[in-house]
């Protein structure tokens, strides 16, 4: 596991290294949706840092943050007082916390420097994810962490609004299956334990620093 966080480290620097020339710089704050296939559809909220190569090149690192909670509850009764207030009592059995962030080494191809052009991005890097599960039936917690690979591919609008911002919409397919407990089992075979966040997603936000 060391050694492929290792590797994702080092393309991460390679990428922003191939920025050197220029002054690496926040440049964008992204908000969107996206669906994991293992785990419960959430809000995710990403920022970009990034150098300018040309007129239609941009390398950075872009950070991303996903967080859903939820809670399993049982409506035990409900009850309504003599002034027309309802009550209800609400018993909550499992909460849940999911927590991801994907860091990675990004590209973003611009097609066209007008006010409105569409753009093209890719990023690699690495993902760690943390999940807290408490059952309150069962009176047991549990903590998870995994880590992997991970790759986003996307593209989609820019809409200038001022001399140096502009409006960003964006579809985007974000891949990564990240894994924990890895070890030997009894016949000496590797084993692991893993959860696919792969999945669609959209999102929008605002660009800033613009030429």
């Amino acid at each position: 596991m060391r050694t492929r966080l290792c590797f994702a480290l080092a393309a991460i620097v390679m990428l922003t290294a191939q920025s050197s020339s220029a002054q690496l710089r926040f440049t964008g704050l992204r908000l969107g949706y996206v669906n994991p296939k293992d785990t419960k559809a959430g809000l995710m909220l990403g920022m970009d840092l990034t150098a300018q190569v040309d007129e239609a090149v941009e390398l950075g690192i872009s950070v991303n943050g996903f967080r859903r909670h939820h809670q399993q509850k049982t409506l035990i009764a409900k009850l309504s007082s003599s002034g027309g207030l309802v009550e209800s009592e609400v018993q909550e059995e499992v909460d849940v916390t999911t927590f991801f962030v994907p860091i990675m080494g990004e590209a973003i191809v611009h097609f066209g420097d007008e006010d409105f052009h569409l753009f093209a991005n890719g990023g690699l890097g690495y993902e760690m994810l943390w999940n807290n599960e408490k059952n309150f039936i069962e009176e047991k917690s549990e903590r998870r962490y995994y880590s992997g690979f991970t790759w986003l591919a996307g593209g989609g609008f820019q809409y200038r609004l001022g001399s140096r911002s502009a409006f960003i919409g964006e579809v985007f397919y974000h891949n990564a299956t990240v894994k924990r407990s890895e070890k030997k089992n009894t016949r000496g075979l590797p084993t692991w334990k893993e959860v696919d966040l792969s999945g669609v997603g959209f999102r929008g936000g605002l660009r800033f620093g613009l030429w």
